[in-house]
């Protein structure tokens, strides 16, 4: 295994100091290393599972699977990607370059650092198996209906670590990871105590419904659930890192009342680690703050909209030349997927606080047609045939309830 090296000072557990980039490299892949290794081994657990392995291959084939055939391969490699970046071409499939992508956390922490794997030609080939697995997964319902995720629907170049072994886990960006781990995890739990469990990829959530908040029966159940996922983590040696972790009380009412976290509520616990309790928190790109009013959310789009138009403006403003369909399929592609995504969730929120968010369609709009400002903004979007925001998102709340609604999976 190649991890490519950093240019920021690495800190190795000792306290020290990586002084040079081979240096920091090699942090990054003890780091690695350590997280793809089993920390402690449960001999009784692994025969078990050795011994189902043993029987499950001794059965006789049942032939699911279609067989490969050549025009699939020839397919296979004319969709291949040229630009995309190589790994090591040795042949085999099973090494990889790994280079280390920057992730929330201390840049001097050699575990903040995402592992994304660079793998040799050969291992493109996994998505003629990703295929047929996935396939004989979801048309059998073999997947758990909790998980939501994989479902269907660079730094300094040149500087290299010793190679290393990984044992445990699926390698970052092979075709077959995802299917791979939605498999592994999919005898995850359920709570028995009334907890709802809802999984997208690595990413697991509980959440109890409740009248009264700050009962301790509903944090003993909680709590319980947690206990149960944690024992299960740690049998099947799945890392979870408690810093990542919250616990958030919401209230949602249509009259204004003061809502505030009973501060003197037991602390949840995941494997000893406390659980903090939270006013908001980001989940899966959406800012849930404990009213759901979503204006801190409204707030983040609002500022990560107004970058990306900063950005485009020489392409979006009255002095571009680019036609105006052209500026219209820019703007919808890089700006209003921006102001709009999760909108079905946050769609109700007030008015006053969703118009922030129509201003800047509104200046797009003036600026991509160089109207005078007498002209109003509902005859500019008649004129680019462009919705408003309140209207798209409604439109685009409809089709998701519509389709949920008559979803086999009851749970979305």
């Amino acid at each position: 295994m190649r991890v490519g090296a950093t240019s920021w000072r690495i800190t190795p557990p000792d306290g020290s100091i990586a002084l040079d980039d081979a240096e920091a490299a090699e942090c990054i892949a003890d780091s690695i290393e350590t997280q793809c290794s089993h920390a402690s081994h449960d001999t009784a657990h692994i025969s078990r599972i050795e011994e189902e392995v043993l029987q499950k291959t001794s059965l006789e084939p049942q032939d699911d699977l279609t067989p490969v055939s050549l025009s699939e391969v020839q397919l296979l490699v004319r969709s291949l990607k040229t630009r995309k970046a190589p790994g090591l071409d040795g042949v085999t499939w099973k090494e990889a370059e790994v280079i280390g992508i920057h992730k929330p956390g201390n840049r001097a922490t050699p575990a903040s650092y995402r592992p994304i794997s660079l793998l040799s030609g050969l291992a493109k080939y996994s998505r003629v198996l990703k295929t047929r697995l996935s396939k004989h997964l979801f048309g059998k319902g073999l997947i758990i209906d909790e998980q939501f995720g994989f479902a269907r629907p660079l730094m300094h170049e040149g500087t290299h670590s010793t190679r290393r072994l990984i044992r445990a886990g699926v390698p970052q960006g092979s075709a077959l990871s995802p299917l791979l781990y939605s498999a592994y995890t999919n005898d995850i739990p359920r709570p028995t105590s009334g907890v709802q469990l809802a999984l997208f990829a690595d990413d697991t959530a509980l959440f109890y419904k409740s009248k009264n908040r700050s009962s301790l029966s509903t944090f003993l159940r909680l709590q319980r659930a947690i206990d149960e996922l944690g024992q299960w983590f740690r049998l099947w040696k799945i890392e979870v890192n408690p810093e990542k972790s919250a616990a958030i009380q919401f209230k949602y009412s249509k009259h204004r009342s003061k809502f505030v976290v009973d501060w003197n509520t037991p602390s949840l616990k995941m494997l000893n680690a406390r659980i903090p309790w939270q006013r908001s928190y980001k989940y899966l790109g959406v800012t849930l703050d404990k009213n759901l009013h979503f204006r801190e959310h409204i707030a983040r789009v609002r500022k990560n909209a107004l970058f990306y138009t900063a950005r485009l403006g020489a392409m979006l403003g009255r002095k571009s030349k680019l036609s105006r369909r052209n500026k219209l399929t820019l703007y919808k592609m890089c700006i209003r997927t921006v102001l709009t995504y999760a909108s079905p969730v946050f769609a109700h929120a007030a008015l006053k606080a969703l118009y922030r968010l129509q201003v800047i369609q509104n200046k797009f709009c003036r600026a991509a047609t160089d109207a005078h400002w007498c002209v109003r903004n509902s005859i500019l979007h008649r004129d680019l045939e462009l919705p408003t925001l309140s209207k798209y998102m409604k439109d685009a709340s409809k089709r998701f309830f519509d389709i949920a609604g008559s979803h086999p999976n009851a749970l979305l």
